[in-house]
């Protein structure tokens, strides 16, 4: 969940047109190259990593230095496509590196690969990896499945078979964190020892030189890198500056070439770095939505039924959808975002669904005349007056639980509060403490114990989506004390949407998996167990010197670091 960070924001403008900078910042020295290729690029990151290891830790940090010398069989590109990168190709049943029933999966090689030390990348180092990342005693953190492998052959220096217990739907992304070289690393079960943590022997396009603590990390050009005559920056300085005003003064001064840049604001961040920066904006993962309760709360039962008083029919549901403004949420409410329709927004199970149920206020009120919700006694809200599921005369109100300390989300149910009134449904906000609203069963947790009207958060989806997909909308997900992790949190039940995700999870196929997911958000859209509102955005802020940049989404500040130049 994206949290608001509005006083950082100001904080750090007041700095940058003060050109005021914390002790100590701005020390890092910049680039100097003038002309295209060479030289070197400061990047501005806001903590030290304590590790390179991608498999030893999920910060973020981490990937976003890592990944500028950790890399792996294969990476996802700007588009959400999963590309080879040490492998010659991404596995596939057409080319016969997938097994017909998805047990074996056959990675090959580039030939003539080189560790940055020299030595032979080879099939060896991928079974040391999987042997190093799946001990238990090794202390890994992130492993991308690798415990669905029984066995991997090596046939040859170039080819690694991995045979699987079962299906394993994350196999393109299996090894993309990196794999090992056996000849420098130590026993797996001392992985969290490993000098290679901080040092790496690595395949990527920088060797790290310096780590200079609490100040920088210095990475030069790996001269074995694979891409002939990449990459063009000779050398990447990581400057480690906390304080948000300082690495923005940083920017405006010119001595910062990619900042992680907090917030959000293209107009506002351009207008401080004018000439020398700009912020680059994408549509980023996190997806908001509203996610209604099918079955009634408050009876100390969280599963399906009974349905819910309103939102057990689908016509009430339907009526709000109608009621809801989006371009005015999008444009005005929480201006820059951008238009969302089910989960399936971004990546290659990306979907094109169109808003089954657009802004209609005519039309929702139609819909809620003939679910038996009228205005008998002329307040503007709507009464029960032979409904399928309410009592009779009951109000027809509604409460919306979100969480707190992030303004654009009020910002958004005070919207809908009114939108909705416009129709007679009346609308409350209740929001809570993330430990409240995002507690677990045991706590009693609204959402997981199904005592809410209307849940309004943001949520995401990663490259490999499945498991959160199958917990989120199956039937079998419904949280109760017996399946206390099930996150199905509308309890909705719905044959097609659980043949749909079943189909998907059966392959690896992706163009088998992409259209039963696909069929999925159909469902989603035109049921609504969830209606989905909109995406925000990401943003880095980039000097102007440098050419080749591109943001993604799914990729950290240096995913594609070896298209970098300066000075072109």
């Amino acid at each position: 969940m994206k949290q608001n960070q509005l006083l950082v924001l100001l904080f750090a403008f007041v700095l940058a047109l003060a050109g005021c900078a914390a002790p100590g910042a701005g020390t890092a020295p910049t680039g100097e190259a003038t002309t295209a290729g060479g030289g070197q690029a400061v990047l501005i990151i806001p903590e030290e990593p304590a590790t390179l290891n991608p498999y030893l830790a999920v910060a973020a940090i981490v990937e976003q230095v890592a990944d500028a010398t950790v890399v792996g069989l294969s990476y996802v590109d700007a588009s959400g496509e999963f590309q080879p990168e040490l492998a010659q190709e991404i596995p596939t049943i057409a080319n016969g590196g997938v097994s017909e029933d998805f047990l074996t999966v056959t990675w090959r090689l580039r030939p003539d690969l080189r560790w940055s030390d020299g030595e032979p990348i080879t099939s060896a180092d991928i079974v040391c990896t999987w042997e190093a990342v799946t001990d238990p005693n090794s202390g890994t953190v992130l492993s991308t499945g690798m415990e669905l492998i029984q066995s991997i052959d090596t046939p040859d220096e170039l080819t690694a078979v991995l045979n699987y217990s079962a299906v394993n739907n994350a196999y393109p992304n299996q090894f993309a964190n990196g794999i090992f070289p056996c000849h420098a690393i130590g026993a797996p079960d001392d992985m969290e020892n490993w000098a290679w943590n901080r040092f790496p022997v690595a395949a990527g396009p920088y060797v790290l030189t310096q780590w200079n603590s609490g100040e920088s990390i210095v990475m030069d050009r790996n001269p074995n890198y694979y891409e002939e005559g990449k990459p063009s920056i000779d050398r990447l300085i990581f400057a480690i500056v906390p304080d948000p005003g300082a690495q923005m003064a940083m920017m405006v001064r010119g001595e910062g070439d990619i900042h992680l840049w907090p917030g959000a604001g293209e107009d506002v961040y351009n207008s401080q770095v004018a000439g020398v920066a700009s912020l680059a904006e994408i549509p980023g993962q996190w997806n908001m939505a509203l996610r209604f309760n099918l079955s009634q709360p408050f009876n100390n039962d969280p599963g399906a039924e009974p349905p819910h008083p309103f939102l057990g029919d689908l016509r009430v549901r339907q009526a709000i959808a109608h009621a809801t403004d989006y371009d005015l949420i999008t444009n005005e409410v929480n201006e820059g975002t951008s238009p969302a329709v089910t989960p399936f927004e971004y990546g290659w199970y990306q979907c094109d669904v169109e808003r089954v149920y657009t802004f209609d206020p005519e039309r929702a009120a139609q819909l809620l005349e003939e679910a038996g919700f009228v205005d008998t006694d002329g307040d503007g809200i709507r009464e029960c007056r032979g409904c399928l599921y309410a009592q009779e005369g009951q109000r027809l109100s509604l409460q919306m639980d979100g969480y707190t300390n992030f303004q654009p989300l009020v910002q958004l149910e005070e919207a809908l509060v009114e939108m909705w009134r416009q129709v007679g449904i009346e609308a409350t906000i209740q929001n809570d403490d993330f430990s409240i609203i995002f507690g677990s069963y045991a706590d009693g947790a609204p959402r997981k114990t199904g005592n809410f009207d209307i849940l309004v958060y943001d949520s995401s989806l990663s490259i490999e989506p499945h498991a959160t997909i199958a917990n989120s909308f199956h039937s079998s997900a419904i949280p109760t004390a017996e399946n206390p992790a099930g996150a199905n949190y509308s309890r909705w039940v719905n044959a097609e949407a659980d043949a749909a995700i079943e189909s998907a999870g059966s392959t690896v196929d992706i163009d088998t998996r992409r259209a039963a997911y696909c069929d999925l958000a159909e469902l989603i859209a035109a049921d609504l167990p969830q209606l989905h509102l909109y995406l925000f955005t990401e943003g880095y802020g980039a000097s102007n010197r440098i050419s080749g940049y591109e943001v993604s989404i799914w990729g950290s500040m240096t995913w594609d670091v070896e298209n970098w130049v300066i000075g072109e």
